[in-house]
Protein backbone atom coordinates (compact mmCIF):
# COMPACT_ATOMS: atom_id res chain seq x y z
CA UNK A 1 0.00 0.00 0.00
CA UNK A 2 1.52 3.34 -0.97
CA UNK A 3 1.90 6.26 1.43
CA UNK A 4 -0.93 8.24 -0.18
CA UNK A 5 -3.44 5.45 0.41
CA UNK A 6 -2.20 4.87 3.96
CA UNK A 7 -2.67 8.57 4.69
CA UNK A 8 -6.18 8.59 3.19
CA UNK A 9 -7.25 5.61 5.32
CA UNK A 10 -5.67 7.03 8.47
CA UNK A 11 -7.60 10.27 8.07
CA UNK A 12 -10.90 8.79 6.88
CA UNK A 13 -13.57 10.67 8.83
CA UNK A 14 -15.94 7.66 8.90
CA UNK A 15 -13.29 5.25 10.17
CA UNK A 16 -12.15 7.77 12.77
CA UNK A 17 -15.75 8.32 13.90
CA UNK A 18 -16.29 4.57 14.30
CA UNK A 19 -13.05 4.19 16.23
CA UNK A 20 -14.08 7.08 18.52
CA UNK A 21 -17.61 5.57 18.91
CA UNK A 22 -19.23 8.70 17.46
CA UNK A 23 -20.68 6.28 14.94
CA UNK A 24 -21.48 3.00 16.66
CA UNK A 25 -23.62 -0.11 16.50
CA UNK A 26 -26.66 1.66 17.94
CA UNK A 27 -26.69 4.70 15.63
CA UNK A 28 -24.91 3.75 12.39
CA UNK A 29 -27.27 3.23 9.46
CA UNK A 30 -27.48 4.49 5.90
CA UNK A 31 -29.10 7.81 6.83
CA UNK A 32 -26.65 8.67 9.59
CA UNK A 33 -23.73 7.67 7.38
CA UNK A 34 -24.83 9.92 4.53
CA UNK A 35 -25.62 12.80 6.90
CA UNK A 36 -22.18 12.43 8.47
CA UNK A 37 -20.02 11.89 5.38
CA UNK A 38 -22.11 12.84 2.35
CA UNK A 39 -20.14 15.98 1.56
CA UNK A 40 -20.51 17.90 -1.69
CA UNK A 41 -17.11 19.19 -2.80
CA UNK A 42 -18.31 19.90 -6.35
CA UNK A 43 -16.39 16.91 -7.75
CA UNK A 44 -19.23 14.78 -9.09
CA UNK A 45 -17.76 14.89 -12.60
CA UNK A 46 -14.63 13.12 -11.35
CA UNK A 47 -16.73 10.08 -10.39
CA UNK A 48 -17.26 9.09 -14.05
CA UNK A 49 -21.01 8.51 -13.56
CA UNK A 50 -20.27 6.53 -10.39
CA UNK A 51 -17.95 4.06 -12.12
CA UNK A 52 -14.61 5.43 -10.88
CA UNK A 53 -12.34 3.26 -8.75
CA UNK A 54 -12.08 5.86 -6.00
CA UNK A 55 -8.67 6.78 -4.64
CA UNK A 56 -9.42 9.83 -2.46
CA UNK A 57 -11.58 10.32 0.61
CA UNK A 58 -13.24 13.46 -0.77
CA UNK A 59 -14.52 11.36 -3.68
CA UNK A 60 -15.91 8.72 -1.31
CA UNK A 61 -17.82 11.51 0.39
CA UNK A 62 -18.86 12.99 -2.95
CA UNK A 63 -20.23 9.60 -4.05
CA UNK A 64 -22.31 9.40 -0.87
CA UNK A 65 -23.66 12.89 -1.54
CA UNK A 66 -24.26 12.50 -5.28
CA UNK A 67 -25.34 8.87 -5.62
CA UNK A 68 -26.18 7.65 -2.12
CA UNK A 69 -29.90 8.47 -2.23
CA UNK A 70 -30.23 6.83 -5.64
CA UNK A 71 -28.68 3.63 -4.27
CA UNK A 72 -31.03 3.80 -1.29
CA UNK A 73 -34.09 4.17 -3.55
CA UNK A 74 -32.96 1.20 -5.65
CA UNK A 75 -32.63 -1.11 -2.66
CA UNK A 76 -35.75 0.10 -0.84
CA UNK A 77 -37.76 -0.73 -3.95
CA UNK A 78 -36.15 -4.12 -4.49
CA UNK A 79 -35.62 -5.64 -1.05
CA UNK A 80 -39.32 -6.12 -0.17
CA UNK A 81 -39.67 -8.16 -3.37
CA UNK A 82 -36.96 -10.59 -2.22
CA UNK A 83 -38.44 -11.50 1.17
CA UNK A 84 -40.23 -14.66 0.01
CA UNK A 85 -37.10 -15.84 -1.78
CA UNK A 86 -34.85 -15.22 1.21
CA UNK A 87 -37.28 -16.91 3.61
CA UNK A 88 -37.17 -20.06 1.48
CA UNK A 89 -34.12 -21.57 3.15
CA UNK A 90 -33.27 -24.53 5.32
CA UNK A 91 -30.13 -22.80 6.56
CA UNK A 92 -29.94 -20.44 9.52
CA UNK A 93 -26.37 -19.28 8.88
CA UNK A 94 -25.81 -16.62 6.24
CA UNK A 95 -22.80 -15.52 4.22
CA UNK A 96 -23.23 -12.24 2.35
CA UNK A 97 -21.04 -11.43 -0.65
CA UNK A 98 -20.92 -7.84 -1.94
CA UNK A 99 -19.23 -7.51 -5.33
CA UNK A 100 -17.72 -4.14 -6.20
CA UNK A 101 -18.93 -3.13 -2.75
CA UNK A 102 -17.56 0.41 -2.69
CA UNK A 103 -18.26 1.73 0.81
CA UNK A 104 -20.55 -1.19 1.59
CA UNK A 105 -23.83 0.62 0.91
CA UNK A 106 -25.67 -2.40 -0.52
CA UNK A 107 -24.76 -4.60 2.45
CA UNK A 108 -25.62 -1.80 4.88
CA UNK A 109 -29.07 -1.29 3.31
CA UNK A 110 -29.63 -5.06 3.14
CA UNK A 111 -28.83 -5.50 6.83
CA UNK A 112 -30.96 -2.62 8.08
CA UNK A 113 -34.02 -3.47 5.97
CA UNK A 114 -34.08 -7.27 6.29
CA UNK A 115 -33.70 -7.85 10.00
CA UNK A 116 -35.65 -11.11 10.31
CA UNK A 117 -33.16 -13.37 8.55
CA UNK A 118 -30.93 -15.88 10.29
CA UNK A 119 -27.52 -15.32 11.82
CA UNK A 120 -25.09 -13.35 9.65
CA UNK A 121 -21.95 -15.43 10.13
CA UNK A 122 -19.78 -13.91 7.43
CA UNK A 123 -19.64 -10.96 5.07
CA UNK A 124 -17.22 -10.89 2.14
CA UNK A 125 -16.53 -7.46 0.66
CA UNK A 126 -14.91 -7.33 -2.79
CA UNK A 127 -13.62 -4.02 -4.12
CA UNK A 128 -10.67 -2.71 -6.19
CA UNK A 129 -10.51 0.62 -4.30
CA UNK A 130 -8.44 0.16 -1.17
CA UNK A 131 -9.81 3.20 0.67
CA UNK A 132 -13.41 2.32 -0.17
CA UNK A 133 -12.83 -1.27 0.97
CA UNK A 134 -11.32 -0.17 4.28
CA UNK A 135 -14.27 2.13 4.94
CA UNK A 136 -16.74 -0.64 4.01
CA UNK A 137 -15.02 -3.09 6.35
CA UNK A 138 -15.28 -0.66 9.26
CA UNK A 139 -18.93 0.19 8.53
CA UNK A 140 -20.13 -3.40 8.20
CA UNK A 141 -18.02 -4.54 11.14
CA UNK A 142 -19.65 -1.80 13.23
CA UNK A 143 -23.26 -2.67 12.34
CA UNK A 144 -22.65 -6.44 12.40
CA UNK A 145 -20.05 -6.93 15.16
CA UNK A 146 -20.66 -10.67 15.54
CA UNK A 147 -19.95 -11.43 11.87
CA UNK A 148 -16.58 -12.36 10.44
CA UNK A 149 -15.70 -9.74 7.82
CA UNK A 150 -13.53 -10.72 4.85
CA UNK A 151 -12.18 -7.98 2.60
CA UNK A 152 -10.82 -8.82 -0.84
CA UNK A 153 -8.90 -6.07 -2.59
CA UNK A 154 -9.39 -7.23 -6.17
CA UNK A 155 -11.24 -6.52 -9.36
CA UNK A 156 -14.05 -8.99 -9.98
CA UNK A 157 -12.24 -10.55 -12.96
CA UNK A 158 -9.24 -11.26 -10.71
CA UNK A 159 -11.19 -13.28 -8.15
CA UNK A 160 -10.09 -16.84 -7.52
CA UNK A 161 -12.47 -19.57 -6.41
CA UNK A 162 -10.46 -19.77 -3.18
CA UNK A 163 -11.20 -16.09 -2.47
CA UNK A 164 -14.93 -16.76 -2.27
CA UNK A 165 -14.77 -19.76 0.09
CA UNK A 166 -18.28 -20.87 -0.82
CA UNK A 167 -19.76 -23.16 1.83
CA UNK A 168 -22.54 -25.34 0.35
CA UNK A 169 -23.98 -25.74 3.87
CA UNK A 170 -24.71 -22.02 4.26
CA UNK A 171 -27.19 -19.58 2.79
CA UNK A 172 -25.00 -17.68 0.33
CA UNK A 173 -26.35 -14.24 -0.62
CA UNK A 174 -24.75 -12.42 -3.54
CA UNK A 175 -25.28 -8.65 -3.90
CA UNK A 176 -24.45 -6.81 -7.11
CA UNK A 177 -25.20 -3.11 -6.70
CA UNK A 178 -24.60 -0.98 -9.81
CA UNK A 179 -21.80 -3.24 -10.98
CA UNK A 180 -23.16 -5.90 -13.35
CA UNK A 181 -24.07 -3.19 -15.86
CA UNK A 182 -20.45 -2.04 -16.15
CA UNK A 183 -18.73 -3.50 -19.19
CA UNK A 184 -15.37 -4.09 -17.52
CA UNK A 185 -15.47 -7.76 -16.47
CA UNK A 186 -16.82 -11.14 -17.54
CA UNK A 187 -20.12 -11.51 -15.67
CA UNK A 188 -20.48 -15.14 -16.77
CA UNK A 189 -17.07 -16.20 -15.47
CA UNK A 190 -17.68 -14.84 -11.98
CA UNK A 191 -20.79 -17.01 -11.75
CA UNK A 192 -18.82 -20.04 -12.92
CA UNK A 193 -16.64 -19.46 -9.85
CA UNK A 194 -19.60 -18.83 -7.54
CA UNK A 195 -21.47 -21.98 -8.56
CA UNK A 196 -18.55 -24.37 -9.07
CA UNK A 197 -18.96 -26.22 -5.77
CA UNK A 198 -22.75 -26.16 -5.71
CA UNK A 199 -24.77 -25.06 -2.71
CA UNK A 200 -27.64 -22.66 -2.20
CA UNK A 201 -27.29 -19.19 -3.67
CA UNK A 202 -29.51 -16.12 -3.58
CA UNK A 203 -28.65 -13.47 -6.15
CA UNK A 204 -29.85 -9.84 -6.05
CA UNK A 205 -28.60 -7.50 -8.77
CA UNK A 206 -29.57 -3.84 -9.22
CA UNK A 207 -28.38 -1.26 -11.76
CA UNK A 208 -29.46 1.77 -13.71
CA UNK A 209 -31.62 0.85 -16.70
CA UNK A 210 -29.71 2.07 -19.75
CA UNK A 211 -28.62 0.89 -23.19
CA UNK A 212 -25.06 2.23 -23.26
CA UNK A 213 -21.71 1.63 -21.50
CA UNK A 214 -22.66 -2.03 -21.01
CA UNK A 215 -26.03 -1.40 -19.40
CA UNK A 216 -29.15 -3.48 -19.01
CA UNK A 217 -28.26 -5.95 -21.75
CA UNK A 218 -25.52 -7.33 -19.49
CA UNK A 219 -28.05 -8.08 -16.75
CA UNK A 220 -30.50 -9.54 -19.26
CA UNK A 221 -27.94 -11.88 -20.80
CA UNK A 222 -26.72 -13.10 -17.40
CA UNK A 223 -30.26 -13.59 -16.09
CA UNK A 224 -31.20 -15.65 -19.15
CA UNK A 225 -28.02 -17.72 -18.85
CA UNK A 226 -28.77 -18.52 -15.21
CA UNK A 227 -32.35 -19.48 -16.06
CA UNK A 228 -31.12 -21.82 -18.78
CA UNK A 229 -28.31 -23.56 -16.93
CA UNK A 230 -28.03 -27.25 -17.76
CA UNK A 231 -28.02 -29.83 -15.02
CA UNK A 232 -24.77 -31.78 -14.92
CA UNK A 233 -24.64 -35.55 -14.56
CA UNK A 234 -24.96 -36.63 -10.95
CA UNK A 235 -26.29 -33.32 -9.62
CA UNK A 236 -29.68 -31.77 -8.96
CA UNK A 237 -30.33 -28.21 -10.10
CA UNK A 238 -33.19 -25.81 -9.44
CA UNK A 239 -33.62 -22.13 -10.22
CA UNK A 240 -36.60 -20.56 -8.46
CA UNK A 241 -38.03 -17.26 -7.21
CA UNK A 242 -37.05 -15.65 -10.50
CA UNK A 243 -37.80 -11.96 -11.00
CA UNK A 244 -36.65 -9.43 -13.57
CA UNK A 245 -38.13 -5.94 -13.44
CA UNK A 246 -37.57 -2.48 -14.80
CA UNK A 247 -38.84 0.30 -12.55
CA UNK A 248 -38.85 4.08 -12.17
CA UNK A 249 -38.04 5.51 -8.75
CA UNK A 250 -39.62 8.48 -7.00
CA UNK A 251 -37.14 10.84 -8.70
CA UNK A 252 -38.06 9.51 -12.16
CA UNK A 253 -34.79 7.61 -12.56
CA UNK A 254 -34.96 4.27 -14.38
CA UNK A 255 -33.51 1.12 -12.86
CA UNK A 256 -33.52 -2.62 -13.34
CA UNK A 257 -33.12 -5.55 -10.97
CA UNK A 258 -33.21 -9.30 -10.98
CA UNK A 259 -33.20 -11.87 -8.24
CA UNK A 260 -33.27 -15.64 -8.14
CA UNK A 261 -32.42 -18.65 -6.01
CA UNK A 262 -30.09 -21.33 -7.33
CA UNK A 263 -29.70 -24.73 -5.66
CA UNK A 264 -27.10 -27.22 -6.86
CA UNK A 265 -26.66 -30.45 -4.93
Amino acid sequence: MNNLVINEIHHDLVINAIQKKTLNTSNLNFSTLRKFAGIDSDKRDELDRGRLTIHRQDLLNQYLYSYGLMVQRQWLHTLPKTVDMLNDSQYQNLHIYDYGCGQGLATLLFLENLTELGSIDEVTLIEPSQIALQRARQIIGCVQPEAEIHSIHKKIDDLDESDLQINPEKMNIHLFSNVLDIDSFDQFEVFNKILKDGGTHYVIAISNDRNCYGGTKRLQSLYKALLNMEQQEGESLSVTHTQFERFTDTKNMNHVYFCLKIEIN
